[in-house]
């Protein structure tokens, strides 16, 4: 149901906003538009279809498991995509969060994404959200759907660009049963001779979830309007400044200045966006709130903390209810060299009374038919720059993967992720979450027709 709406929406739209030339020469940046991680079409007719069979050991918390593992990639003229899956047992029988649920089939599918001919304006994808930025990422910054591996959910994306207007959406489960979001951003002046005026763009956001809730609570919205224009563009980099204001319903309200320094095709070689902003935080309000932890971290679910020595109900993170306000300093920067290289770096320094900062840190390194390395570090209620370099707590998320070829068809496959795991809900029905350790090193044969 979900699909046909989307396709309804995309070809609406498409048929409401005309086609873009600055949308056509530069490429889209929503979603996991341009992760290279899922960058599998090299060029526009190849046609190939690639099989993973992986065999070795699982450990989850402190029992290993046998595991067997299949992922296939299909790449087609005009789609792409990646399925795959695990199966475990040990001493103890199946792993049972692999198959106790219906919704596990759908699990499989890591993303499908539509590839449109050349310098078309579109982005249109299925699967697991990952590092999600709705506008300026003043209320959704870095959301991710699979933090919760286990719990993990598949959602839409939804981009398409105009010379008038610019339409975002995204939901995090496609049977609208959390997250959703989106953004309408109009350029009142596209066809203004002058370059400031025509790249002047003044945007609406929206953001709500649709979870199930204690009866207590009504349901989350949240609200934001920025605006953004070119500054100044000297050969391939421009400079845009921008000024944000959002608001949750029934909460605080913020806002956030700041400037980027971007550049789509940096010496026919790279792309990279360097941003500075400033945000001004009022009470009961948090920059980025809907992030990479709200699913294990938010008005109904919190996470328990591991050096209580039991479960006490003693939480960590900060409730939205409970935010002090302060003022926070951003910087963040991305390299981007195709699909062979990414560098993603941002902090957010809090300063107030409470610690709301936020790390993330994500890199990405492909050797064709070598090697895939990725790399992804998220981080919150960091203080001040050197407690970046502590222990991870129970406000870190860490996926570590490599796929590296050994003989031929042989290959050595490693997955290390620090998760969360649910636990049993309140008598209230709010969700606890526990942290969760996952290794997995696997070897196998990887064929491809």
């Amino acid at each position: 149901m979900i699909c046909v709406c989307a396709c309804l929406v995309v070809v609406l739209a498409g048929c409401l906003l005309p086609p873009s030339s600055t949308a056509q020469t530069t490429p889209i940046s929503f979603g996991s538009s341009d992760d290279p991680r899922e960058q599998l079409q090299r060029v526009w007719w190849k046609r190939e279809q690639t099989l993973h069979l992986f065999g070795g050991f699982s450990l989850i918390g402190p029992q290993w498991h046998g595991a067997g593992l299949f992922s296939a990639e299909l790449v087609t003229r005009s789609f792409t995509s990646r399925i795959g899956g695990t199966l475990r047992a040990g001493y103890f029988g199946e792993y049972a969060p692999d198959v106790d649920e219906p919704y596990d089939a759908l699990r499989l599918l890591d993303f499908i994404r539509y590839e449109p001919p050349t310098q078309t304006p579109l982005h249109l994808r299925a699967g697991m959200i990952r590092r999600l930025r709705l506008g300026t990422g003043h209320m959704v910054n870095f959301f991710a759907s699979d933090v919760a591996w286990d719990e993990r959910t598949v959602g839409t994306e939804i981009h398409v660009e105009g010379q008038a207007a610019t339409l975002s959406a995204f939901t995090d489960n496609v049977v609208l049963d959390g997250v959703t979001g989106g953004r309408l951003a109009l350029h009142p002046f596209f066809r203004s001779p002058n370059h400031r005026w025509a790249t002047a763009t003044l945007a609406l956001n929206y953001v709500t979830d649709f979870a199930p809730r204690p009866d207590i609570l009504e349901r989350l919205e949240g609200y934001n309007v920025d605006a953004s224009f070119v500054a100044f563009r000297s050969s391939s980099i421009d400079f845009v400044p921008f000024a944000s204001y959002a608001w949750y319903q029934d909460y605080g309200r913020g806002i956030g200045f700041g400037a980027e320094l971007i550049s789509h095709d940096f010496i026919d070689l790279l792309s990279f966006r360097l941003r500075m902003a400033l945000f001004y935080n009022g009470t009961q309000f948090i920059p980025g709130y809907v992030g990479t932890f709200y699913t294990v971290n938010n008005r109904s679910a919190r996470t328990l903390n591991v050096e209580a020595g039991s479960i006490s109900e003693q939480l960590v993170g900060v409730p939205l209810g409970q935010a002090l306000g302060g003022n926070d300093l951003l910087t963040e920067f991305r390299l981007l060299i195709s699909d062979r290289f990414e560098f993603w770096y941002s902090f957010r320094r809090h300063y107030g009374t409470q610690r709301l900062g936020e790390y993330h840190l994500h890199t990405y390194l492909r050797v064709i038919d070598r090697m895939r390395l990725n790399v992804g570090i998220d981080r919150y209620g960091v203080g001040h720059f050197l407690t970046l370099f502590n222990d991870m707590d129970d406000q870190s998320s860490l996926v570590f993967g490599l796929d590296a070829r050994l003989l031929a068809y042989l290959w050595l496959h490693i997955d290390a992720r620090y998760s969360f795991e649910r636990l049993s809900d309140t008598a209230s029905g709010e969700e606890r979450y526990l942290v969760q350790r996952r290794f997995e090193p696997l070897t196998g044969i990887r064929l491809r027709f």
